[in-house]
């Protein structure tokens, strides 16, 4: 049986690895972390419960938070309360993203996947198949395959090799710090003149983030307890008690391939797409993306070469239908100040670096 490497032990590669592995298609998963994800609260969608069960984690749902409100102040709006009906796409669990990982990769573990701590420096793809050259802990090892699977992340490494070119959403940075308790079971946001906060709680405590522009976000790393003093009086709903650890950053803005599959290979999770975290659908998108291109690989190396094209075409419809929107969550101005204007009217544009050495 052909085998597949993928690049990256993100949900969307694992949830691939167990995908492919159900097929009985021998997986490596490469990883150059080699464990589980920090702790952090990240909100699963009413929608994942179906694929979070196909990928045989129930029980994360179990173990996770149900939020039992999405609760909003978003400038005049004043303060509202969502709820948690299902057709608003609020209602979730609150997800200690630790435990996400630790149980998909015992998943993954148990259906025989291999997982490798590594990072793949070089690809080289010919009529026989894919070498990788990884960086191991040991050393340099070359490894082999017939198909790939790129989960790296927004750099998509691999994808951009293959000569994709990645389009972006305006620069937006998530300034995250971890809760030391656990909060009541809601969801909060609150939009500010230069950003937006949000809370996501889970059963051993939760994590707030600030969404800003890049400049914002820089002066924020370099003196984070002098900001947290200078705002915390002004918030009327996002709670700063209670936090326990430095900040850090995350990348977070839109962001897609113009193409996520090709000769032997494919893209999946951040690496084909990344979703605005006011969207929701980050986590939701990553787990069904990596189920969905596990098995349109499995496909194609049995002989379907539609279905890679198929695995595009979905999430290209996916992609179009929620970058479209996004900026409509902007264009309310609960501010009228460059951030909120900006993110209003923006759209997706090519990336300055479109491929990547080989």
């Amino acid at each position: 049986m052909p085998a597949v490497l993928i690049a990256g032990g993100g949900p969307a590669g694992l949830a691939a690895a167990i995908a492919l592995a159900e097929r009985k298609v021998p997986v490596t998963v490469v990883d150059p972390s080699g464990k589980t994800a920090e702790t952090r609260g990240e909100l699963l969608a009413h929608g994942a419960a179906q694929i979070v069960r196909r990928l045989g984690l129930s029980h994360v749902l179990n173990d996770a938070l149900l939020i039992s409100d999405v609760v909003s102040h978003w400038g005049a709006a004043g303060l509202q309360s969502h709820g948690t009906h299902p057709g608003l796409g609020l209602h979730g669990w609150g997800i200690d993203r630790n435990l996400l990982s630790r149980a998909m990769r015992d998943r993954a573990l148990g259906l025989g996947v291999t997982l490798r701590e590594a990072r793949v420096t070089h690809t080289n793809a010919s009529e026989t198949g894919w070498s990788v050259v990884v960086k191991a802990p040991a050393g340099p090892e070359t490894l082999h395959a017939d198909y790939v699977i790129d989960a790296t992340g927004r750099p998509a490494r691999i994808a951009r090799r293959q000569t994709a070119t990645v389009l972006h959403g305006p620069a937006l940075v998530a300034v995250l710090w971890q809760l030391d308790a656990p909060r009541h079971a809601t969801m909060q946001a609150e939009a500010t003149p230069h950003g937006w906060w949000y809370t996501v709680p889970h059963k051993t405590g939760g994590t707030v983030g600030f969404v800003t522009d890049a400049a914002t976000a820089k002066r924020i790393s370099a003196a984070p307890s002098a900001f947290l003093d200078s705002v915390k009086d002004t918030l009327s709903l996002v709670s700063l008690n209670g936090i326990s650890t430095p900040p850090w950053s995350m990348d977070c803005r839109s962001a897609a391939l113009d193409h996520t599959s090709g000769a032997g290979w494919l893209a999946t999770g951040d690496a084909a797409a990344a979703f605005d975290p006011i969207t929701s659908q980050g986590l939701f998108n990553a787990l069904s993306a990596g189920f969905f291109a596990g098995n349109a690989a499995a496909d194609a190396i049995s002989g379907d070469a539609e279905a890679p094209k198929v695995y595009d075409a979905l999430l290209t419809r996916t992609v179009e239908r929620t970058h479209a929107t996004t900026h409509l969550q902007y264009a309310a101005l609960p501010f009228d100040t460059p951030f909120w204007r900006h993110h209003a009217r923006a759209g997706m544009k090519k990336s300055k670096t479109s491929a990547v050495p080989a």
